[in-house]
């Protein structure tokens, strides 16, 4: 989950006096600065609690600024603001990460710290921007672009950070320029959905594993077509408003072909769940639905029911549903997180 250019969320600036009075402590720190005024304040909260997560679990310092003016040269304003708000201080190293967004100028920069350079190479963040940021910025979906990369962004973390990352030698300047720019202007582009001539490759199967195991199918050629009869017509509806991305598929492929060995079916009338083990927390339930075509996904419901937090673990958002069924021997703690 990458970014590149464009916003992500809003909170007041660092203080002047802060910034001339030394190191401010994790609670002060502004995580996220929407000078534009491009998101929703719901939005920017929920980015800003993300953000102190990030900070506090993974020890990654990540700040959103999105400008109201352009500042002609990114590269440079990224490095100076970068610099200027201390990215990475808190995490006793140089684990900074600065997005800049420049909505007039039609320009996105990630800001990499030295120490988390080689978790988020160049050639990520480059792919980042041009699968995930560039086509929801071209749609005009510059919030969702932005939650949507964040997401990219922590998950390549979980899966890199080295055990003993605390503690790292403290240098002088805190970003070397690591990172990439890119340009895309908002809404320049359409929510173009890739319509598949031939559909029956991609229908209902007699069993919901057999459903899943096509659906891989379709992550691995990249389908976008939103009107396959591998999913229920509610889920249809869903993704006909959604846009997908290849980063996006590329993620769920990889995180489904590694799980799918360990999937537990259970079935109760026309309602199935795909299940893994508990213990992998990142690995979500998939809900289905028989019709008379056959088994298919409901992408839908799982998008109502299903919600992740800042390490990317599934929980539920109520336990009170009609798939519930399938965990009777799962227990959910208050915010839904299932343990054995």
């Amino acid at each position: 989950m990458r970014i590149s250019r464009f916003p992500l969320s809003c909170v007041p600036l660092l203080l002047l006096v802060t910034l001339l009075t030394g190191c401010p402590n994790r609670q002060e720190l502004p995580l996220v600065d929407d000078r534009a005024g491009l998101l929703a304040p719901k939005r920017v909260g929920r980015l800003t609690a993300y953000h102190d997560h990030l900070l506090r679990d993974l020890d990654i310092h990540f700040h959103l600024t999105i400008l109201d003016e352009s500042p002609g040269d990114l590269d440079q304003a990224a490095v100076e603001l970068f610099e200027k708000l201390r990215l990475g201080e808190p995490t006793g190293g140089a684990r900074g990460v600065l997005l800049l967004v420049d909505p007039r100028g039609g320009q996105v920069r990630l800001e990499i710290g030295y120490d988390l350079e080689g978790i988020f190479p160049d050639g990520f963040v480059g792919y980042v921007e041009r699968e995930q940021l560039t086509p929801f910025f071209a749609a005009g979906r510059v919030a969702d672009g932005i939650e949507a990369t964040v997401e990219l962004l922590v998950g390549r973390a979980l899966g890199e950070v080295p055990a003993d990352y605390r503690g790292a030698v403290k240098l002088e300047h805190l970003s070397g320029g690591g990172g990439a720019r890119s340009v895309v202007a908002i809404g320049s582009g359409s929510e173009a959905k890739g319509f598949v001539e031939d559909r029956g490759r991609f229908v209902a199967q007699p069993t919901p594993r057999q459903t899943l195991e096509r659906y891989l199918e379709v992550l691995r050629e990249q389908v976008k077509d939103p009107q396959l009869s591998l999913y229920t017509p509610e889920t249809r509806a869903f993704f006909a408003k959604w846009l997908v991305t290849d980063a996006q598929q590329n993620n769920e492929r990889k995180g489904l072909e590694a799980n799918l060995p360990a999937v537990e079916e259970r079935i109760a009338g026309d309602l199935a769940v795909l299940r893994f083990p508990v213990d992998n927390r990142q690995a979500a339930p998939y809900l289905l639905r028989q019709s008379a075509e056959g088994w298919q996904l409901d992408m839908a419901a799982m998008s109502r029911l299903i919600g992740f937090n800042h390490k990317n673990q599934w929980f539920f958002r109520a336990v009170d549903h009609e798939f519930i069924f399938a965990f009777d021997d799962v227990k959910f703690d208050g915010n839904g997180f299932p343990y054995r």
